[in-house]
């Protein structure tokens, strides 16, 4: 028996070997939050008959189903690397900087071909945990965003093929207890050079699947996600009006490189922890520094990333002490 509130809840997940063949869930994650619900779309046939007053429940009829939702956490210094992979596309091999220290560098990939299944344990009031378990799931977007004096945090957003709650409840097991990233590890360049006047930051992959692949002979369940047109990312930050740096790029419509880093604990001599956000090519769609009070003027600018031809749009490394995506 769990606490029977949303603190003795569990999320797991598992890569899967074929799609929307469901796994045991074996990689647990703290989180803060989900919605993960059941989709359903149902139809009614019209049917006139004498005295029929109300649609009869036989030509009610579920013609498709899915599952759908979020998943949002302070992103960890271990045991995260698993929904970064499944977010870009990427399962890059670890590199060993020293004993115990690993980096991983990703980039985007294809999705076609990764699935995994996830599982929440929500507790009822009386402490029974009732499993919601999904199949053939994929992150159709993730957002990785700071704010002034927050933690690094995390939302993915998942399209899943299949949903149950008859799939047993795994049993947690978080062997490995990490940290989390802050404001506090934070920095910011710009063309390469260290600035100290942004408040917050984040950047939104959207990975533009086409997740209505339902088909005659499917029985209403969707065939895998695959990739729609080109992805979509984007992001903001804050900064406080110190230059003009940001201005004239965004007046010129200047490509302008940007790299978000976060570190953490010390993990070997010269080896921190951390996550290195590199866009090297983004343009600002806005915005005009306003005199609106007496007040210190901030502004907020909004951004596209885009591929100039010679460096991947994103790549994310991480460094840490997991051995193993």
């Amino acid at each position: 028996m769990a606490v029977g509130a949303g603190i003795g809840a569990q999320l797991g997940i598992g890569t899967e070997t074929t799609f929307n063949t469901g796994v045991t869930v074996n990689h647990w994650l703290e989180f803060t939050s989900e919605s993960i619900k059941f989709n359903k779309t149902k139809v009614n046939g019209l049917g006139l008959r004498a005295g029929g007053l109300v649609t009869r429940s036989q030509r009610s009829i579920v013609t498709k189903s899915d599952a759908s939702g979020d998943i949002m956490l302070d992103f960890p210094t271990r045991g995260g690397l698993i929904l970064l992979a499944h977010a870009l596309g990427s399962f890059p091999s670890p590199v060993t900087l020293a004993s115990g220290v690993y980096q991983y560098t990703f980039t985007l990939g294809d999705v076609y071909g990764h699935s995994f299944t996830a599982q929440v344990g929500v507790p009822q009031y009386n402490g029974t945990v009732t499993p919601k378990t999904v199949t053939g799931a994929k992150i159709t977007a993730m957002e990785l965003a700071c704010s002034t004096a927050g933690l690094l945090t995390g939302k993915f957003t998942l399209d899943a093929a299949g949903f149950t709650t008859g799939t047993a409840l795994a049993t947690a097991s978080y062997a490995v207890l990490g940290s989390v990233f802050s404001f506090v590890g934070g920095a910011v360049q710009v063309n390469g050079t260290t600035v100290a006047y942004i408040r917050d930051f984040s950047v939104v992959i959207d990975n533009v699947l086409n997740t209505g692949r339902f088909n005659l002979g499917g029985l209403g369940v969707k065939l895998e996600q695959t990739h729609n047109g080109f992805r979509k990312i984007s992001g903001k930050l804050t900064a406080e009006f110190s230059d003009t740096t940001l201005l004239t790029a965004f007046l010129n419509d200047t490509a302008t490189s940007l790299n978000v880093s976060f570190q953490g604990a010390l993990l070997s001599t010269g080896y921190y922890e951390g996550i290195n956000i590199t866009l090297p090519s983004v343009k600002f769609t806005a915005d005009t520094p306003v005199v609106n009070g007496p007040g210190s003027i901030d502004v907020t600018m909004s951004f596209d990333v885009l591929d100039n031809g010679a460096a991947a749009p994103v790549t994310i490394v991480a460094t840490t002490a997991d051995s193993a995506i």
